[in-house]
């Protein structure tokens, strides 16, 4: 009778059966180790990462027990019982820590590691590209058959090496100061591996190839076409490549997503993508999800409890590369709760909820230096005065960030609940926006005395202009957000004259913030194109406008009216450079349309105002009415294409000037809503 030989267990980890890679029997071995997951055997393996057996081990962890025991006997007569406690204690901690490990291992199991099925979509391709070459690609999918484009759909192109370099040096001086959760040294270092290994067709991490082809696609948003022969096939407007990139890099995220668990540079293309959606499409539904998607990756990677005690103390820190990585999980993890709180005071489906509890956050703050400066704490600490940096403007969004959250939890989003807190409760919350103000970097502040003091700085670190509108611009959108509803009950309620007052100081220094960058020498279009550019000038707007429709008495009249019309024709100078500063202006008009306050007259092309002053012996032809019609009958599509209904900066004007309110306080609170959100 023949035996049956028993089968041999298998020596490879779990994650090298599934993927069928050769392992090399260390827990954890290098496979698992090179992608950050668990490393799972069936059978425990002879050797420990460091090559010991059991047996050794087992030696080594008495040795260390006796020399800590004899360290003990030794201080106790000469350091005292403090010492000798704090020792105890943190042995015990770290025994205990380690008890817990293995406990922590198996209720894990299956939460944090790659799928052991099959893989859940089909592969894609990487190749290269010339930017003319990309062109002609969309071109004929454009006119192939159905049977063509599927061959084609799973081709991902990335641009010619030549290319990417020039599109990464954008990112660098368009991009990085506003969004520093990239380390950018060790990004390039990645931008040459990844090219290689397309060129050799080897395998690509598809996190990493995301989080690239984001950065080309955000990058060409923001490039200056006149500087580069690179780019002169598609003309001035960039935004067609961005475009083209996004899709690469939202397949590749796809794919990431269906068949691994994530990874840091998942997270960091998330974020990415996440700003291109913004200036591409506005505060919109994507922009949303990208958002959300990417905070819960950073979770699951375990970023909110990175400085937590039990991983402080069984994490490797000690190499130079682990440091830098802890500090860019910081920034990615700190730059999400800033905008998921700052988002919460935003006009949308999220307005006054927030995802991150503060209590369940064990994350230091990132540290405040440049990536090309060495790390040490001490190098740093021998460095004399400011030194203003993205993750400075990152320390303030920050700052900012828990001053909305506080805002969210405070100030009831109903105006019914609104108008039953103590007003004595919104003037302390505007005097914690003040002392912000107050206590923002010299070089952030706008007052008279702070610029001068920043001149010399600003002719080194050339981005200061825009850190500074970008953060004071946000801090005064919100404390505009927090006075409005009372700006237009103060003709029938005085006590609400201080609202009126900082919601107009809050609105001109929008304003002039957007003017002072142009007047830097900073590019015109660069600001235009900036979405959270549009969107506090477009409130800042709604707020002179619903001022100059409400306080109609008072002796600036005049001068507030002269205010709207410059803002008007400062906007529309820039119209054509963004598609949502145009949905901006034309959304003002529209509310007012939908609110049976139509306007007859000039059309105002998308190229610019038509006729914007008119001359003293020219009869005004337009005229502002009520009308019974149905506003549903007017074709007014809000998107790529104009408003079918798109009048000039007069009409607007003239309009806002011979409206009778007829309308209101709740009808104008949820017109403000509206505007509020619109350009998204």
């Amino acid at each position: 009778m023949r035996t049956k030989k028993n089968r041999p267990e298998p020596v490879s980890c779990q994650f090298c059966r599934s993927k069928k890679l050769r392992c090399n029997k260390v827990q954890p071995c290098s496979n698992c180790e090179s992608r950050n997951v668990s490393c799972h055997f069936l059978v425990p393996p002879s050797r420990s990462r460091r090559g010991q057996t059991p047996e050794t081990y087992q030696d080594t962890e008495i040795i260390a027990r006796i020399k800590r025991l004899e360290s003990l006997v030794l201080l106790e007569g000469s350091t005292g019982e403090n010492h000798l406690d704090s020792q105890i204690s943190f042995t015990s901690q770290s025994e205990d820590v380690s008890r817990y490990q293995d406990l922590h291992l198996l209720e894990n199991i299956g939460v944090r590691e790659d799928s052991l099925i099959s893989s859940l979509s089909s592969g894609l391709t990487l190749t290269i590209r010339s930017v003319d070459d990309i062109i002609n690609l969309e071109g004929s999918l454009r006119n192939t058959s159905l049977i063509s484009e599927e061959s084609l759909k799973n081709i991902v192109v990335f641009p010619a090496y030549k290319t990417a370099v020039i599109l990464f040096d954008c990112f660098e001086t368009h991009v990085d100061h506003m969004c520093r959760i990239l380390n950018l040294p060790i990004v390039r270092s990645l931008m040459k591996s990844v090219y290689t290994r397309i060129n050799q067709n080897e395998y690509v991490p598809p996190g990493q190839a995301a989080l690239l082809l984001a950065l080309f696609a955000l990058s060409a948003f923001f490039h200056q076409p006149t500087r580069s022969a690179e780019f002169q096939a598609v003309g001035n407007d960039t935004t067609y490549l961005s475009k083209f990139w996004s899709r690469g890099a939202l397949d590749m995220l796809d794919h990431s997503r269906r068949n691994t668990s994530g990874t840091l540079e998942d997270v960091q293309a998330l974020i990415l993508m996440s700003y291109v959606t913004y200036h591409l499409d506005g505060f919109s539904a994507r922009y949303r999800h990208l958002l959300a998607t990417a905070v819960s990756m950073a979770q699951d990677l375990g970023m909110h409890r990175l400085d937590s005690d039990d991983r402080a103390l069984k994490s490797d820190t000690s190499s130079l590369r682990a440091l830098i990585d802890h500090e860019v999980k910081r920034r990615v993890y700190w730059h999400l709760i800033a905008s998921d709180w700052t988002q919460s005071t935003m006009s949308g489906p999220q307005e006054g909820t927030y995802s991150i509890h503060p209590g369940q956050i064990q994350l230091r703050l990132p540290k405040d230096y440049d990536d090309g400066d060495a790390f040490t704490e001490e190098e740093n600490e021998s460095i004399t005065g400011a030194r203003p940096t993205g993750v400075t403007f990152l320390l303030a969004r920050i700052r900012l960030a828990h001053l909305a959250r506080e805002y969210t939890d405070t100030i009831p989003l109903e105006t019914s609940r609104l108008m039953r807190i103590p007003y004595d409760q919104i003037i302390s919350f505007d005097q914690k926006l003040k002392v912000f103000f107050m206590e923002l970097p010299y070089f952030f502040r706008l007052d008279e005395e702070s610029r001068q003091k920043s001149k010399h700085l600003e002719a080194v670190y050339t981005k200061i202009p825009m850190m500074r509108y970008c953060i004071l611009a946000a801090a005064h959108t919100r404390r505009c957000r927090l006075h409005q509803k009372f700006l237009i009950r103060t003709s029938s309620n005085p006590q609400f004259e201080y609202s009126r007052q900082a919601c107009l100081e809050s609105a001109r220094a929008v304003i002039q913030l957007y003017e002072e960058p142009k007047a830097e020498d900073e590019s015109p279009l660069e600001m235009a194109r900036m979405a959270m550019a549009v969107h506090y000038t477009h409130l800042a707007l709604v707020i002179q406008v619903m001022d100059l429709c409400f306080n109609r008495n008072d002796v600036d009249y005049d001068a507030r009216k002269r205010d709207v019309l410059n803002t008007l024709q400062m906007l529309a100078g820039a119209r054509t450079s963004s598609p949502l500063l145009d949905r901006s202006l034309n959304s003002v008009i529209e509310v007012l349309q939908k609110h049976k306050v139509w306007i007859v007259g000039q059309n105002w092309t998308s190229d610019g105002p038509q006729n914007a002053v008119q001359q003293p012996h020219e009869v005004n032809p337009y005229r502002f009415e009520d009308s019974e019609a149905d506003p549903l009958q007017e074709s007014l599509e809000i998107g790529e294409d104009t408003l079918a209904i798109t009048p000039s900066i007069n009409d607007f004007w003239q309009s806002a000037n011979q409206f009778e309110m007829e309308l209101d306080s709740a009808t104008w609170d949820s017109l403000f809503s509206t505007l509020d959100s619109r350009p998204s």
